[in-house]
């Protein structure tokens, strides 16, 4: 039986702010004291922070966790981070292998027909998490990203990290700290609820009539009563 997802563990790296879907407006704040130099920074750093939270609650999908790497004081986001449980995956002992397939199709489709999107390379790869699908493709020149689909041994659901960057001077720097982070991952699984069986519904009583006079039951026919037809 296949288990669910119930906890996930993101080790971020240094100068990784990581943070719940929704909750950058209120812990913007603390990550702009934290990682920011002077006022302005700190105002530059706190609007990246809900714009990157904004865009991945936006996406109405089973997010858990978002995130940003800021490697400068000056607040500048270089790359966003969002974290989803994929519930819909591959079934079989080896779901990694047929969700490559998967991707290995899109990406020869995509390179016979005329798309901003292309795909640079998709392979699997072992994770302490189990294994998984690294790919990573840009959107035109401006946007790149490197997708890490993880699949826990014995879960019916994956985890996918998406790390989006528009620094295509940053893009290997986003590559290893996504590898980085892939490896730290730690995924915690619990059994499926089982629903317990409804009890069965009482059979219904059988009506019983009230002896009439004479010892028989009020409307039975008398002992010597033969069934018209039978003489």
């Amino acid at each position: 039986m296949k288990h669910e997802i119930s906890r996930i563990d993101l080790r971020l790296p240094d100068r990784w702010c990581g943070w719940r879907p929704g909750d950058a407006p209120r812990i913007a704040q603390r990550f702009a004291a934290e990682f920011t130099a002077g006022p302005v920074a700190a105002a530059r750093l706190r609007s990246a922070l809900e714009a990157v939270d904004r865009a991945v609650v936006g996406l109405h999908a089973r997010h858990v966790r978002a995130g940003a790497w800021v490697p400068e004081p000056t607040g500048d986001v270089v790359a966003g981070l969002a974290c989803e449980i994929l519930a819909e995956v591959p079934a079989g002992p080896d779901a990694a292998a047929a969700y490559l397939h998967r991707v290995q199709r899109k990406i020869y489709r995509s390179r016979r027909t005329a798309t901003r999107v292309s795909y640079h390379t998709a392979s699997l790869r072992e994770l302490p998490a189990g294994d998984a699908v690294v790919t990573l493709r840009s959107h035109g020149v401006l946007r790149h990203e490197v997708i890490w689909t993880v699949f826990p041994p014995g879960a019916g659901e994956a985890v996918e990290l998406r790390f989006d960057t528009r620094s295509s001077e940053r893009y290997q720097d986003v590559i290893t700290h996504a590898e980085t982070i892939a490896q730290r991952l730690r995924v915690g699984l619990t059994a499926p609820r089982r629903t317990a069986p409804r009890p069965a519904a009482p059979a219904p009583a059988v009506p019983t009539q009230a002896p009439g006079p004479g010892g028989r039951a009020a409307g039975s026919p008398p002992p010597d009563a033969v069934a018209a037809g039978a003489r």
